[in-house]
């Protein structure tokens, strides 16, 4: 939660019903668009490819924080070696050995 979200809720719920109405409202042009048979605009296909490398970036950034923060609970600093060790322990908490891990692990054992 934001502070916008904590001092203006009605605001910020405004704001948030707007953004699930404007992705619905692009998942139906685009579905349309596959259904026409033809390929998405050059610039939609960019801009897929960019949110795609974002995403594998921030899996990949969530890893990395969940290996120093595991470290520096246990003793309170840590090292690029013992970082690097742990990313290995760590991809394999989500399931999946991807280089990355999911950012609700972290939401999860932060509370």
């Amino acid at each position: 939660m934001s502070l916008f979200d904590f001092f203006f809720p009605e605001q910020a719920q405004a704001t948030h019903l707007r953004s699930i109405a404007n992705s619905a409202r692009y998942q139906r042009r685009r579905s349309a668009r596959a259904s026409a048979g033809g390929p998405p605009p050059p610039q939609v296909a960019a801009l897929e490819q960019r949110v795609a490398a974002l995403e594998a970036d921030l899996g990949f950034t969530s890893l990395v924080l969940a290996a120093v923060m595991a470290r520096l609970d246990a003793r309170g600093h840590v090292t690029n070696a013992e970082v690097k060790s742990l990313i290995a322990e760590l991809d394999a908490l989500d399931g999946v050995n991807d280089g990355r891990l999911d950012v609700s692990y972290l939401r999860d054992t932060a509370t």
